[in-house]
């Protein structure tokens, strides 16, 4: 972890800039980042750089796992006590759209905006214009290989879905799992199945918006997405029991050398720096995820999840926004990327990448980005729960898409009822 200070000049600037923050007044900040929590050394530097901008301010910073994060998030929201700034998660632009959440273009400037990598940026982009949340960090997906079992086996990284589930008997056989990852949080397979989407020529940002004519997730790529999920499923690549298994304990099944190849994305490799296993780091390798065809795209998830909220109800509203602009000063910016280890928003701070792994991740952002996060009324709940019953088996591809639309559809009808 890299440790760094807050410069003279930017807490000067923030004292010159502070429209004079009142005694005692405390910001509450909530994320699901466990870095990003009172004694993380980078984070602890944010906090305290901005507190001796603003004498009488407290930064209280709020840790919710992931597992538990939407379901407080829409707690606080029904009993109306958002904190001052959190992460938007998929309700980002219902919560605009509902009053609760700052429109950022209407208090900043478009030089601001243009920090930005434009996928990241796009994702909480909403009606046009509006921008209700502001990408912390960005990602990238890929295929993390074990090259010392994929060598002691025979196989390669596969090029496309098909060739992954040739290798998977082979792989099997030899007691390894041929690609881990978990779903116990519903949030996996969206990330997996979406570009897959894409893959088959579908728009899945025109299928979350759902205003165009003729749009509908009961469509070809879509059932053809799902049908490549449930034959990837059927053929024994993926985890047994993969519902009932958490993000995390995936990846120690391949810190172990349990698994060949593990899905993840380039948040990944900092957290395997400091938790995996000696034989994981010194053989482990990135690639593209497969592709339909052999001179097919390698359409992958890129995106952010982690886009910072500013509630727009809060009596702390304009301090909030203060410590918003402060956290993407382009210096402040680049130390938290390089505390972190992550992958940034902004192209500014891609000299703090050194991960040589997440540096090859951030060449695939230009050619074979897909959208992987919803944000329209019930597009999350329902894209989630059928990928859910295709890995379980229990609901058929063309059954799924049918029931992706009803339920979408069912949702929007309710939300405009109200």
């Amino acid at each position: 972890m890299r440790t760094w200070f807050v410069t003279a000049a930017a807490v000067a600037i923030l004292a010159t800039a502070s429209t004079g923050a009142m005694a005692d007044t405390t910001l509450h900040v909530m994320s699901w980042e466990p870095m990003q929590v009172d004694g993380t050394p980078w984070w602890d530097k944010i906090t305290k750089g901005f507190e001796a901008a603003h004498p009488g301010v407290k930064i209280e910073t709020n840790f919710v796992t992931f597992n538990q994060y939407l379901t407080t998030l829409a707690t606080m929201t029904a009993g109306n006590s958002l904190p001052d700034i959190f992460y938007g998660h998929v309700k980002a632009a219902e919560l605009g759209r509902a009053g609760l959440a700052v429109d950022y273009k209407t208090v900043m400037g478009d030089d601001f905006f243009k920090q930005f990598y434009p996928g990241p940026l796009k994702q909480f982009t909403f009606d046009g214009n509006k921008i209700y949340a502001l990408p912390w960090t960005a990602q990238i997906f890929g295929i993390f290989a074990n090259d010392r079992i994929m060598k002691e086996v025979g196989v390669t990284v596969p090029n496309t879905w098909d060739d992954l589930i040739a290798e998977a008997p082979k792989l099997k056989a030899a007691g390894y799992t041929p690609l881990a990852w978990g779903n116990l949080a519903h949030n996996v397979c969206p990330d997996f199945f979406l570009p897959l989407v894409t893959q088959y020529g579908g728009d899945v940002n025109a299928l979350d918006d759902h205003t165009a004519a003729g749009v509908t997730w009961n469509s070809k790529p879509v059932v053809d997405a799902l049908g490549l999920l449930q034959k990837l499923s059927k053929a024994g690549v993926f985890l047994d029991g993969i519902n009932g298994i958490d993000e995390r304990p995936a990846w120690q099944i391949a810190y172990q050398g349990k698994a060949a190849m593990l899905y993840t994305g380039s948040w990944a490799p900092a957290v395997f720096d400091a938790e995996a296993t000696k034989d994981w780091l010194d053989n482990y390798s990135v690639h593209k995820v497969p592709a339909v065809t052999a001179d097919g795209v390698h359409y992958t998830g890129d995106g952010s999840g982690e886009g910072w909220v500013t509630n727009a109800k809060s009596p702390n509203k304009d301090l909030a926004l203060e410590f918003i602009k402060y956290m993407f000063q382009p210096d402040i910016y680049s130390a938290h990327i390089a505390g972190l280890g992550g992958f940034p928003s902004m192209p500014a701070a891609l000299d703090q990448v050194k991960n040589p792994k997440v540096q090859e991740m951030v060449k695939w952002l230009a050619t074979d980005s897909a959208d992987h996060i919803l944000f329209g009324a019930g597009s999350w709940d329902a894209v989630s729960n059928v990928c859910q019953g295709i890995l379980d088996g229990s609901i058929e591809p063309a059954d799924g898409a049918k029931q992706i639309e009803d339920a979408v559809m069912a949702t929007r009808a309710q939300s405009k009822s109200q």
